[in-house]
């Protein structure tokens, strides 16, 4: 794999903008099979610089697949922590309807076959505008997800990303859907994809920044 100093910076020209339209939208979730990225991620006490641990993962994309009569690429997440140590993997089965993206199915590696989510999790929707919100079950819990920005700039260390797709999710209990207990905020690239994510676990006192460090086409 390989640094993206100036290749993101390049590819991050190519589309901007207040509204992302459906056929844009791929661009910010690539899905072509051999697909590789790597992250590193970083994680703080909540609202401190003091730093408890690193860790990283690698996630790829695989060759399409039927889904149940649904056609979706499965793309596997492999987390180490520490580092050089695997401390799980799961693949998401990743399918595209006129809404956006969506998970279909998930498998872990305790998982004989994939097994189907109870309701789609939309990762991206279209067409994507600042400042819309949505909300969808996951896990038994309630997200919502909110569009701060169509042209966001964010520096990782794979280099700088420019017009990048900036989402922020809340996540409520069912009992609580007033005071949200995470708050995750994602950036996408055109043509890259996730660039970096941030998580704020109120009940933990936990921050973990999740960045890219190099991308394989």
């Amino acid at each position: 794999m390989r640094k993206l100093l100036p290749l993101l910076t390049i590819l991050g020209v190519i589309l901007c903008g207040a509204r992302v339209q459906a056929a844009s939208l791929e661009s910010y979730f690539p899905l072509k099979e051999g697909m590789v990225w790597e992250f590193q991620y970083k994680i703080f006490e909540l609202n401190s610089p003091k730093e408890i641990e690193t860790a990283k993962s690698v996630k790829k994309n695989f060759p399409l697949m039927n889904i149940k009569g649904t056609k979706a690429i499965p793309q596997e997440f492999s987390y180490y922590q520490p580092r050089n140590v695997l401390k799980h993997e799961v693949t998401s089965f990743i399918a595209k309807d006129k809404t956006g993206f969506y998970v279909i199915a998930r498998q872990s590696s305790k998982d004989k076959e994939p097994q189907i989510l109870p309701d789609k999790f939309y990762i991206l929707r279209s067409p994507v505008i600042k400042g819309d919100t949505w909300k969808q079950i996951a896990e038994g819990f309630i997200l919502q997800d909110t569009v701060l920005a169509t042209d966001g700039a964010v520096r990782v260390p794979a280099g700088q990303a420019n017009h990048c797709i900036v989402i922020r999710r809340h996540y409520f209990d069912r009992q609580d859907l007033e005071t949200p207990f995470q708050e995750t905020t994602f950036w996408y690239a055109p043509n890259v994809g996730n660039v970096k994510v941030v998580t704020k676990n109120f009940r933990e006192n936990k921050e973990i920044v999740q960045e890219l460090i190099s991308f394989q086409k």
